[in-house]
């Protein structure tokens, strides 16, 4: 069966019944989060969710515990919806408890398996991709985000402007946890008000993050090695975790990168900005800083981004001597 996205996953709900068996994983926690409710919502009735719906956690319930719940007939309903979370913490020996119900899927339980990551040479990711559904949920690529501020802001009952949409990426990156909290934060800030604009955005978010993250990006984008440093230093004592700082220096490069690419065309002003997705006020900043910088030295940036992402993911006691290493490759 093929694996699936997240729009997968919604287009599959619209149309037909949930499978019995599902893995789904993903590091991005919101994801995790609301494709879990869709689930819900469609599997099990509201009316009887008491009674057939469970949450469990590897590093607190058996998974003896787990399998007899999901063995067990639903109340008043035609399903019961058992989740089971952090499944990567479990051993082999663990797994083997629960290979029946993966293996021999019961007819009247949906039992989803949740985890951060998996490895696909195991044999529960074979066995669960044989008999029921993978579903990966990967962070958005920068081109996407926008939609994610939509349908974000969409289920807060807001509306954002372009503008307060391309703030709101410059500021957060592609993090849609701290996205999500950003606009709950916005949610409260507008009270009745529907839409929101490019002020309401720079009222509601951190004015440290504010100033820390375009101290930032302007300092690696005027090759200015110290501030660089200064300013990072700034932002991760403030709490910016070291993913979502490589997430906003990547985009802030590619950024550059589209914009001389614009200009080439003979774009300027508004429309150069729209083609880009650059507010009006900071247009004039960037294009200073295009002056600093030339296609193979961006290239060449992103190559070593790309580098230090999977020299953090592998080693996150040294995150921030990796990001460090990067600015002092790059501010030459």
């Amino acid at each position: 069966m093929a694996v699936w996205d997240f729009r997968q996953l919604q287009q599959n709900l619209d149309t037909k019944s949930f499978p019995n068996v599902a893995l789904l994983f993903g590091d991005e926690s919101y994801l995790i989060s609301e494709a879990l409710k869709l689930i819900r919502s469609r599997v099990v009735e509201e009316i009887s969710s008491d009674f057939n719906y469970d949450n469990f956690f590897a590093d607190a319930d058996s998974t003896s515990k787990v399998r007899d719940t999901a063995e067990m007939l639903p109340m008043m309903a035609a399903r019961r919806l058992v989740i089971y979370r952090d499944v990567d913490k479990l051993k082999e020996k663990n797994w083997e408890q629960l290979y029946d119900i993966i293996d021999n899927p019961i007819d009247t339980t949906c039992f989803v398996l949740v985890a951060n990551k998996v490895d696909k040479r195991k044999k529960y990711y074979k066995a669960c991709l044989k008999m029921g559904q993978i579903i990966e949920l990967k962070k958005p690529y920068e081109n996407q985000v926008p939609a994610w501020i939509d349908y974000i802001a969409y289920n807060h009952q807001l509306s954002l402007t372009r503008p307060a949409i391309d703030l709101l990426h410059q500021l957060v990156g592609n993090q849609l946890a701290e996205l999500n909290s950003e606009m709950a934060k916005l949610k409260q800030f507008v009270g009745d008000k529907k839409e929101v604009n490019d002020q309401d955005v720079l009222k509601v978010v951190s004015r440290v993050r504010i100033d820390s993250i375009f101290d930032l990006t302007e300092a690696i984008g005027k090759k200015d090695r110290a501030k660089a440093l200064t300013y990072l230093a700034n932002l991760l004592d403030h709490g910016q975790n070291e993913l979502a700082a490589l997430s906003l220096i990547l985009r802030h490069l590619r950024i550059i990168g589209s914009l001389q690419q614009g200009i080439k065309q003979g774009l300027r002003g508004a429309k150069l900005c729209a083609e880009v997705g650059v507010p009006s006020f900071f247009l004039q900043k960037y294009l200073q800083q295009c002056e600093k910088w030339n296609s193979q030295q961006i290239s060449q940036a992103v190559k070593v981004l790309h580098e230090t992402d999977k020299a953090i993911k592998s080693s996150p006691v040294s995150s921030h001597i990796w990001l460090e290493n990067f600015i002092l490759k790059a501010c030459q």
